[in-house]
């Protein structure tokens, strides 16, 4: 009888433990060999493309695309922080608080960054009408300094620089025929 009271206490004990580390944020579902080929329907990446997809903002659309070039190849690297917080204030005119809040919510948006760089034109459309030549000459110079910062994945990162000029090229064209 007392060892299964003990057992039961062990399995009590273990739930508790289980619920405790689940409530504070800790994902166990890894543990569930039943759950191991489902697939877990997720609203984190619906959620972030719509958030991606919903940025309206070019100063935070610029962010966002000078990010996706600097993660490209992976983690931020200390030098590319380093000069995209720089550029943000010299091209964006802003403070270092605001450069940083602006480089925090841009890799805050950029997630993984499969959206983010599969899909540019998408995420630029909701702003690309608010874009003027001189602001996409901006984001250029921008996107095109950072692309030059780290050698790592250099091919990869001058492909994104040329999608973007021309998403901007084919904006600029379609309005100069109408």
């Amino acid at each position: 009888m007392h060892m299964l009271l003990s057992l039961l206490g062990t399995i009590v004990t273990i739930v508790i433990l289980f619920k405790r580390l689940s409530d504070s944020g800790i994902d166990l579902s890894w543990l569930n060999p039943f759950a191991a080929n489902q697939e877990q329907p997720s609203g984190k990446s619906s959620d972030q493309k719509n958030q991606l997809f919903s940025v309206s903002d070019p100063l935070e659309v610029a962010a966002l695309l000078a990010i996706t070039i600097a993660k490209i190849d992976g983690d931020l690297s200390s030098d590319e922080k380093t000069i995209l917080l720089q550029l943000f204030q010299s091209e964006f005119h802003c403070s270092e608080q605001q450069a940083n809040d602006l480089l925090l919510s841009s890799n805050t948006l950029f997630g993984d960054g499969r959206l983010a760089i599969s899909m540019p034109g998408q995420i630029m459309q909701s702003s690309l009408q608010s874009f003027s030549p001189e602001k996409a000459q901006s984001v250029m110079h921008l996107l095109n300094t950072i692309s030059q910062v780290d050698t790592n994945n250099r091919a990869s990162k001058q492909g994104f620089v040329n999608q973007i000029e021309a998403i901007f090229d084919t904006h600029f064209s379609a309005i100069d025929q109408s």
